[in-house]
């Protein structure tokens, strides 16, 4: 009785005093901080650039309990963010940008090798193909670099060749010069002695 005394009283009155507007307003929705509203428009950026959580998931080429592992979360919480439409919070959205990029840069160092049980195995396995990766990097170096001596020695030759043709094109232009004058003066003679 003493309880819908209460609930008529908070029904009948306008908000009379701040403690029942704190009261109520703290029955309705959370307001969001700054720093929450910044990290949900980072999460819409990073949705944005990988896709939703299945499909990063596919990306990693993992399970859901494989990926449930490698976020250390429980595996009902990935079903609740991926079939129950909650969100994910925005830490698990970073981690899988994290890994993605990890994956990319480092091909050898994949999700598997954070959830493995013998690491040290995936570990050597990532050293080894990275090795690799590196060989085959040197070697393209090395191609590269011979490529850029063949143009180097290409260019040089195409130089001299270039300065012996304009070598050749001023003696030509002087020969035609001398022959022009030669051919002007012998029409003068013979102009002269014809009239002569």
């Amino acid at each position: 009785m003493e309880l819908d005394m209460v609930e008529a009283g908070f029904e009948g009155t306008e908000k009379s005093s701040p403690d029942e507007s704190f009261l109520e307003g703290d029955l309705g929705p959370r307001s969001k901080t700054s720093l929450r509203m910044h990290y949900e428009a980072q999460v819409a950026v990073i949705r944005k650039q990988l896709g939703n959580l299945e499909e990063i998931r596919g990306n990693l080429g993992l399970s859901q309990r494989k990926i449930s592992q490698l976020l250390m979360v429980d595996p009902s919480s990935w079903t609740r963010w991926t079939r129950k439409g909650d969100e994910a919070p925005p830490h698990i959205w970073r981690a899988l940008q994290w890994y993605l990029a990890l994956n990319e840069k480092l091909p050898g160092l994949t999700p598997q090798y954070f959830i493995s049980t013998s690491p040290q195995n995936l570990h050597e396995k990532a050293l080894k193909e990275l090795e690799v990766e590196r060989q085959e990097r040197t070697q393209d170096i090395d191609q590269l670099s011979l490529q850029m001596q063949q143009f180097q020695a290409e260019k040089s030759s195409l130089h001299s060749e270039i300065s012996s043709l304009k070598k050749d094109l001023k003696f030509h232009k002087k020969m035609s010069i001398v022959i022009l004058l030669l051919s002007l003066s012998w029409a003068l003679i013979l102009l002269l002695g014809k009239i002569l």
